[in-house]
């Protein structure tokens, strides 16, 4: 069953709006009533083969228990992970590309760049091609390095290649033309006559997917964008549908990669804008409750049943990336910045040559799961090891999942009978094994660029991070850990705490000692422009639009940038830009460790401005406090299995939905509620705070 959380004031602007968010292993779901302000929610198990399955499946269950009729639904927003499951299983359609004369072999080329700490070239392999080289074709068309038309695009030429590309079956196709950042009309006139022969076929520009130099990036981001096209469009299609024939026709919207939401035909557009859609809306809520809390400095740890996802947040705001990566491709689109491990509740720990214990990253996903589901699993996963170990003391979801333990216990047993152990040991091998892979994706984003994890708060989250939060922790020396709320679901509510938000970018490089500030001045008006004008298109007044700026900087010679947001003053642009210059230096200096300032001249190479339509904001009152006494909250006791004991020990379980603001819990405990559960270990103690957050803090001595 679903139960009401807790509640919050709406504003009255929709009456119903629906967050559903697809994991490996559950699709969660919020419904958010503006009016009464009551949030309901709901976990039902995702389907891998058909997501839209599970999207519908949570639908309907939200709306059977509270009661929601189709007409009261004012919006319905998704957090997805369709396109990275596409490319991570190269599960996308084949694709043409289009490219100018003499650049046929560009993905070919790609770049020098070898991944890894020693950049090993003797074992490094170019990642294939997104378009294998006999379906690129070129035109004789050319643009200059400053915008100026070389030669025309032929019609004739081009109605030659999509005919062509039609015979051979090719439905995608990508055009990216050299300089088409300075100049995208050669660009719209491909578009334009590939459909005049070929009306059917998703055709992406590059111009309009990333107006930046640096050809192969570019290209190779619009040819992924490209070969996503056709999976989502028909999925957003498919979803829209479903909606219709349910009679809810609010906006449906679209998490993108970086924090900010877009309609669905925008995102069918540009799939790969949406790479890491359900991580990055889990980030956002994580800043929300930490800084209710009064944390501004985070350590997001996200825990589903596939992979762990990691963000550092600072000052209450994620790092932004101007490109990321995404498998094996290096994908140039804002993001925030996450490192995820294969490292979750469903994790299988396998033996490496009979007698090395390993966890991950294999999964058992949604189906057949963990064996303790009783779905046809029976590898021993991190889940089962928690089982075994008595810190899952009661069935999952309300009851929607129940937990077999002698399932668990033989699955556990296939790698504790090899290694001469007992099940509890074995158990607990696992589960260390599982947080130190945590431990060493928190240290990537943290000790690797010179933060101490011990200066942070852990935001646990996702159904199995609030299981693991105080043993990570303990692990790495954190004092603070927070458990939003609604863990389990954090994604999903995420979801309802962010605005529909445009990224438009322009390259203009030009060094310090020659600025041509009306260039940069006109670059940003235009910009301006783009950006109100999309955002009117989709609906918002201008008192609803809010616009940022930034740009990208680096040092003459360097092959990366550094993003700075600026205040802009048009009316004095030179100032803007000689400030921005000298924030460059000082986050040069915080983000690699050191300066060239005095020594070397900055170069911008691109100006952009962001564009947010601001959305209503659910508002959460403040609980009024209670006494520190949790004791109406018990429903009973387990023997569980910890770390810094020799054995099982006693100790007492708590119903999360029955405590009270102020109060607090000692360690040992296990507080458990509808969407996940939460591990005290000894030595920790939880206060409830008045904004519904558990927060865990460690006895020093």
């Amino acid at each position: 069953m679903v139960d009401v959380f807790y509640v919050i004031l709406g504003d009255g602007v929709l009456a119903w709006r629906l967050a559903v968010d697809i994991g490996g292993t559950f699709t969660d779901v919020v419904a958010l009533e503006e009016e009464s302000g009551e949030v309901y929610l709901t976990k039902v198990p995702s389907t891998p083969d058909d997501p839209s399955r599970g999207f519908i499946s949570g639908i309907d269950h939200i709306t059977d228990v509270g009661d929601v009729l189709p007409s009261d639904v004012g919006a319905v927003f998704h957090g997805t992970t369709v396109a990275t499951n596409a490319i991570l299983q190269r599960r996308y359609s084949q694709i043409g590309l289009i490219t100018t004369r003499g650049y046929r072999e560009a993905l070919e080329v790609a770049r020098q760049t070898v991944p890894g700490e020693f950049g090993d070239i003797t074992w490094w392999v170019k990642p294939e091609r997104v378009v294998p080289l006999e379906l690129v074709r070129e035109v004789s068309g050319r643009v200059a390095v400053d915008g100026a038309e070389i030669k025309p695009i032929e019609r004739d030429e081009v109605h030659l290649l999509a005919n062509e590309f039609k015979r051979l079956g090719v439905t995608a196709i990508a055009v990216s033309l050299l300089h088409s950042y300075r100049d995208p009309s050669h660009e719209q006139q491909v578009r334009s006559f590939i459909e005049e022969v070929y009306p059917d076929c998703f055709i992406s520009i590059s111009s309009d997917i990333l107006r930046e130099y640096r050809e192969y990036e570019r290209t190779n981001t619009t040819c992924l964008n490209t070969a996503l096209m056709p999976l989502l469009s028909n999925y957003h299609e498919k979803l829209a549908r479903e909606l219709s024939d349910k009679m809810i026709t609010a906006p449906f919207y679209i998490m993108r990669s970086s924090g900010g939401l877009a309609q669905a035909e925008e995102i069918s557009r540009q799939p790969i804008t949406a790479a890491l859609s359900g991580p990055a809306a889990g980030v956002i809520a994580a800043c929300h409750f930490g800084g209710l809390s009064g944390y501004k400095d985070l350590i997001c740890f996200d825990v589903g049943g596939t992979s762990a996802d990691i963000c550092l947040v600072e000052d209450g705001q994620p790092r932004m990336l101007t490109e990321g990566r995404v498998d094996i491709y290096d994908v140039k689109t804002p993001m925030i910045d996450m490192h995820t491990v294969g490292a979750g509740g469903g994790s299988i720990a396998w033996l490496a040559g009979g007698r090395s214990l390993k966890v991950g990253p294999e999964s058992a996903g949604a189906m057949p799961g963990p064996a303790c589901y009783s779905r046809g699993g029976e590898e021993p996963t991190v889940t089962d090891a928690n089982a075994v170990l008595g810190r899952l003391t009661t069935s999952l979801a309300g009851g929607d999942v129940g937990l077999d333990y002698a399932k668990a216990q033989s699955a556990i047993d296939k790698i504790a009978a090899p290694l001469g152990l007992e099940s509890a040991e074995a158990a607990d091998g696992i589960l260390r094994i599982a947080i130190e892979n945590m431990a060493a994706g928190i240290r990537t984003v943290s000790v690797k660029r010179g933060r101490d994890p011990r200066d942070y708060a852990l935001v646990a989250f996702g159904g199995a991070g609030p299981l693991h939060a105080c043993y990570l922790a303990d692990w790495l020396g954190m004092k603070t850990v927070i458990i939003p709320p609604s863990p389990g679901v954090t994604s999903a509510y995420g979801l309802l705490l962010t605005d529909v938000r445009i990224d438009a970018v322009h390259t203009s490089v030009q060094r310090e000692d020659v600025l041509n500030f009306k260039e940069i001045e006109v670059h940003f008006s235009e910009l301006e422009e783009r950006v109100k004008a999309s955002l009117s298109n989709e609906g918002f007044e201008s008192s609803r639009i809010q616009l940022k700026y930034f740009v990208d900087m680096r040092y003459g010679g360097q092959a990366y940038e550094v993003r700075l947001p600026i205040v802009m003053e048009l009316n004095s642009i030179d100032r803007c830009m000689h400030t921005a210059i000298s924030g460059f230096h000082s986050a040069h200096q915080d983000l690699y460790g050191y300066s060239y300032e005095g020594r070397e001249l900055v170069e911008i190479v691109n100006v952009g401005v962001t564009g947010l339509g601001l959305l209503q904001r659910p508002k959460i009152p403040a609980l009024k406090l209670s006494t520190k006494d949790a004791t109406s909250a018990k429903r009973g006791a387990a023997s569980v299995y910890f770390p810094q004991t020799s054995g099982k020990v006693d100790c007492p379980i708590y119903v999360r939905e029955r405590l009270n603001a102020g109060n607090e819990i000692e360690g040992p405990a296990i507080i458990e509620q509808y969407d996940s559960t939460t591990v005290l270990n000894p030595g920790w103690t939880a206060r409830v705070d008045e904004w519904g957050c558990l927060v865990l803090g460690v006895d020093d001595a």
